[in-house]
Parts: C-alpha cells; structure tokens; sequence
C-alpha cells in the first residue's frame, strides 16, 4: 500500500475539484458565447467564478508555505530515531454556514518519545495533526523525527506503512469508535457534492442566458 500522508496544514485539500468546477463553470460560459452572444448577466457569473479560483489558490499557497518549512527542517539535517507511543485524538470546533453553525474538524496527534544517545533522557514530542486516521496505516512504531532550526518544530519522515490495511498494524486494540465514521468523512460523499454542485451551477447559467 503505497501512500504517503501528510498533516492536515501541508494538504491541498479538494483543490482537484475545484479546479475541476472552475474548468466547468467557464467552459459553460464560453459555450453561451459562442451560441448566444454576449449577455448582461455574463459579468456576475465570470466574477462568481473568480471565488474558487481564489481559494484554490490560497489552498495552494497555504499547502506549499507549510511543505517548504518540512524541507527546510529535513534539509537542516537534526534528525533522531523515534518510537510512536500513543495516539491522541482531538475535535476542534469551528462555525460554517450562514448560521454559524457549530462543526468540528477531526484531528489524530502522534505522540513520539526520542531518546537521547548521549544522556539515555526520553523526551516526548507530538506531531503535527492528521485528517486521517494515520495510525491505522501504520506497521511498525519507528519513525524518523526531524527537528528545525528554532529546535521547537519536528516534523515526522519514513512512516513504514502497511503492505495491506488488512495487514497487523501498532493501534489494532484501539476500538473503531474512536474513528471518525460519519458519512460526510468519506470521498464519496465528497464526490457527491461537487457533481451535485456542479449540476446546479450549470444549470442556473442556462437558464440566465
């Protein structure tokens, strides 16, 4: 099982389908062009689809800041062995919607103990937070923590992952409740929205022009 898994700061998150939508959104609106000529409306629908652009974007940037200082920190070259002890997971709330609703995103935090060579001191560190459930991927507790120039940051490399998810990993006796299980944490859900959203925004276009 080939994967690599980042921290939740360092993912680019849905960009994929919001390039997607973009590409679909203005394609809609050459296609209007070029059967019905220009409208008065045309102006609103190309600055609405400036907004994902603009936070495909940012998701980018954002993605790419966070990525740079890991290769920084790898680059600087303090790095130990360390040896994942537990796993901590954390709900963080957050307000969506134009309500204001009250939601949370699911963190997963490694707890990772390092030991010194030259004292034997353990000292414990966490890791950054992990959208998915990273310890369920895991087959063995040994990672490699890198350690920035500040010596405040580490960032965790060569994760060894199972072959298979049926595969015996470091977390089994942690109970599936402890996962995230709602139906809104899978891609399929995900998928499910964007077509969704897709189809209404085409459709709102055709019937304007």
């Amino acid at each position: 099982m080939k994967r690599k898994i980042r921290p939740a700061e360092e993912e680019m998150g849905n960009v994929v389908f919001l390039i997607l939508f973009v590409i679909m959104w203005y394609s809609s609106l050459i296609g209007s062009f070029l059967t019905g000529g220009t409208h008065a409306t045309a102006l609103l629908f190309f600055v609405a689809g400036l907004l994902p652009v603009y936070t495909a974007v940012t998701m980018i940037r954002k993605a790419l800041f966070y990525r740079r200082q890991r290769a920084e920190a790898i680059a600087y070259g303090s790095s130990k062995l360390g040896l994942i002890r537990s796993v901590v997971r954390q709900d963080v709330p957050y307000q969506s919607g134009k309500n204001n609703s009250l939601r949370y995103h699911r963190y997963y935090y490694l707890q990772v103990d390092i030991t010194d060579p030259a004292t034997g001191v353990v000292n414990t560190i966490t890791s950054q937070g992990y959208r998915k459930p990273i310890h369920r991927y895991l087959a063995s507790n040994q990672v490699r923590v890198y350690t920035d120039r500040s010596g405040w940051k580490h960032y965790l490399e060569d994760f060894q992952y199972k072959e298979r998810m049926k595969d015996p990993g470091i977390f089994d006796d942690r109970p599936m409740e402890f996962e995230e299980t709602t139906a809104g944490s899978g891609h399929v859900v995900q998928i499910l929205f964007v077509v969704i959203f897709i189809l209404m925004a085409l459709t709102s276009i055709f019937q304007n022009f």
